[in-house]
């Protein structure tokens, strides 16, 4: 039987592609460690997801904030998936 996730987790899940996409850019082993630390965060977003507790995770940040802002900043590309995630995170909020 295949599982079925919401859309916060789904939004969640492209969140880590985009992230894992830049990793694979990187080039100097700083921003490498600093894509792993986000790619970690990602992927506790992801856990959160599951079990509706990123509003408490988030603890009154932001999600670029609880990821990384300067790494987000310097990584624009994930800047929609980001989007995403929140919409999806604002409407079951909402509901």
């Amino acid at each position: 039987m295949a599982r079925k996730r919401n859309p916060v987790a789904i939004a969640a899940g492209r969140l880590i592609l985009a992230i894992q996409r830049e990793c694979g850019k990187l080039i100097s082993d700083d921003d490498a460690v600093s894509g792993e630390k986000v790619l970690y965060r990602a992927h506790t977003l992801l856990q959160a997801s599951q079990s509706s507790s990123v509003t408490s995770l988030l603890d009154g940040r932001t999600v670029i904030e609880y990821l990384d802002t300067d790494w987000v900043r310097a990584h624009p590309t994930v800047a929609p998936s980001i989007d995403a995630f929140v919409e999806a995170l604002s409407a079951r909020e909402s509901n």
